[in-house]
């Protein structure tokens, strides 16, 4: 059976992935200064553990949405952690449109059914 990853990954990210550890991430950046006063990375910085859903812009008119616990905040990217596939994703800052943030312990109710961003009925989300 072929590996799955390549031979060439150090072994301790092996022992990380095997370990079902959380993805590694570059040291926290300090969003609190005058120049990112105000930004959508200092407001998400500021809520980092909160369920939420994001809409992206895809092109000119597709809107997809990602929902999970905000993880992780970059200068040009966000990390979510989705509940039920226990993954991460990593998403583009730039293509964010609308953020919906939910109270502790609180959830989307009747949303549709989402398959890879887009609903069973093949309209994006």
């Amino acid at each position: 059976m072929n590996s799955f990853f390549p031979s060439d990954i150090p072994e301790s990210t092996m022992n990380n992935v095997r370990s079902g550890g959380s993805i590694t991430t570059p040291p926290n950046e300090d969003f609190n200064t005058n120049s990112m006063n105000g930004s959508i990375q200092q407001i998400l910085n500021d809520n980092l553990g909160s369920f939420v859903v994001c809409d992206f812009l895809i092109g000119t008119e597709n809107m997809v949405h990602k929902e999970g616990i905000l993880y992780f905040v970059g200068r040009n990217y966000v990390t979510l952690y989705e509940e039920v596939s226990m993954t991460y994703i990593v998403c583009d800052i730039f293509s964010i449109k609308f953020i919906t943030f939910y109270q502790p312990g609180r959830r989307p109710r009747n949303r549709p059914v989402v398959n890879n961003g887009y609903r069973q009925n093949g309209t994006n989300s």
